[in-house]
């Protein structure tokens, strides 16, 4: 530890900071005391815990616990308690999971420092610094001092992290930040994500949207309309607690507006995606962290694909090609840090492709999924975990589905009838171990299906969205906290 080095603290002490990260490997000689609670560790934390240890790169791979989520689940509480953006909650995460591994040590294992932060005596009293709000609030003061006017939400996340700790080992912090991303994603998925936004494609060509709580069980009951003419097709993603929406417009160009669901506000208008593609027929997005991955059908039946990064707030500016031929319709999800996309084929056939974004890698061929379908004319894909479960819509108007375990690296084989007629779109979305599945019927009526799959049942009639919309023509559906 660097004795010279001084920082200014919450209080306004000017003191020596602490310097040394834990190693995960092995805790401080001799220690005699347990770990600290971080509060309750949900149901369904052992679940998630063990889908991140598929996914975590940095110090934490392979070594998520239920215990070790409670203790990010209470630093992320802290912090939105205050009404910060999330990213405050990740740079917070990002600490811990350097300085402790994320767990709660009352052992001095530098010094005084204990807890989360591995925070010495002057940031407070010993059970001051083992109270995991008291010393996720002492950490986030100290940012927030230092970076005045919320200069700390454009810097790079592990030089704040650096500032704030004064570490002796700097480059230690930056590593963990796309795992703080994965766990916080991970609870706002599982604990948090039960308000469904679901936007469609009026008969007027402008877009409209409702919302749905989950956890309440009921709809607004309304539709309203957040403007654009000739809109064609429909799209959205997550990042953080933002719901990016794409459209593609009447010349085939496309266009985003997001909605803020942290202050319920929505951007003020559309705005084109650099890269001036045009022709566009068809598209799809998904997030890994908080970079967009958008893939559009081009108007020579390929696919095209360009990336956002909304940290940086920029975007590639240039759509590459990813090949095929004859392309109809797209869909994407993400399991872990891999993208996997599907298409539809010119006769209704249902192929993949996937972009791995730990290497930056495309595989080389699409691949077609496994169950002989033909004549598809709408697809859509969600994934619980590790698991794909993707809907279509076949050339009898119902819905099919099949399901693909990346773990076990295959399908189930064959296609599943559920029923409905008519059926011209659909879209699904996740909340918890269910999914969502939304179509429009052949009226353009909006209707929904779920599949619980912790108990492996479908519902088992189709209900309609309340708010009585007719002409629909495109659809897209995302969850949030």
């Amino acid at each position: 530890m660097n004795k010279n080095i001084r920082r200014i603290l919450p209080a306004a002490v000017m003191a020596v900071a602490l310097t040394t990260p834990m190693v995960l490997a092995a805790g401080p000689a001799h220690a005699a005391l347990a770990n600290r609670s971080c509060g309750t560790i949900a149901a369904s934390d052992s679940t998630t815990a063990a889908d991140l240890n598929k996914v975590l790169t940095g110090k934490l791979r392979g070594a998520m616990t239920a215990y070790r989520l409670s203790c990010a689940r209470a630093i992320a509480d802290a912090t939105r308690a205050r009404g910060l953006p999330d990213r405050a909650a990740v740079i917070a995460i990002t600490t811990a999971i350097t300085e402790s591994v994320l767990e709660n040590n009352p052992n001095m294992v530098d010094h005084t420092s204990v807890g989360l932060f591995q925070q010495q005596d002057w940031w407070g009293s010993f059970e001051e610094r083992l109270d995991p709000a008291y010393s996720t609030n002492a950490f986030l003061d100290a940012m927030l001092k230092l970076y005045p006017n919320n200069s700390w939400q454009t810097q790079q996340i592990g030089v704040v992290c650096q500032k704030v700790q004064v570490s002796a080992y700097p480059d230690r912090y930056e590593p963990e930040a796309a795992d703080a991303q994965r766990i916080l994603d991970a609870l706002t998925r599982v604990v948090s994500a039960s308000k469904a936004h679901v936007e469609v494609v009026g008969s007027d060509g402008a877009m409209w949207t409702t919302d749905g709580d989950y956890s309440a069980g009921q709809w607004s009951g309304s539709w309203a309309s957040l403007g654009g003419t000739g809109l064609k097709d429909l799209t959205s993603t997550l990042t953080g607690n933002t719901m990016h929406v794409y459209a593609i417009g009447s010349t085939g160009r496309v266009y985003t507006r997001d909605a803020d669901y942290t202050t319920g506000q929505w951007s003020g208008s559309w705005a084109e995606i650099p890269g001036s593609i045009t022709g566009a027929t068809a598209i799809t997005a998904s997030a890994t962290g908080t970079t967009v991955h958008l893939s559009a059908i081009g108007s020579n039946g390929a696919m095209w694909t360009t990336d956002g990064n909304y940290e940086a707030g920029e975007w590639t500016g240039s759509w590459a090609s990813l090949g095929g031929t004859g392309l109809k319709a797209l869909t994407s999800t993400v399991t872990g840090n891999t993208m996997h996309l599907y298409a539809l084929g010119s006769t209704g056939r249902v192929y993949t492709k996937d972009a791995d974004y730990t290497t930056g890698q495309w595989t080389t061929d699409w691949a077609e999924i496994p169950g002989n379908t033909t004549g598809a004319t709408a697809i859509t894909a969600s994934a619980t975990g590790t698991k794909v479960h993707l809907e279509i819509v076949g050339a009898d108007g119902a819905m099919w589905t099949t399901d693909g375990d990346y773990t076990a690296g295959q399908w189930t084989g064959t296609w599943a009838s559920l029923g409905g007629t008519g059926l011209k779109k659909l879209t699904s979305t996740v909340t918890g171990n269910t999914m969502h599945v939304y179509a429009l019927g052949s009226t353009g009526r909006v209707y929904t299906k779920d599949a619980d799959y912790t108990t492996g049942q479908w519902t088992t009639d189709w209900a309609e969205i309340p708010g009585n919309t007719t002409g629909a023509t495109a659809i897209t559906a995302t969850v949030t906290k």
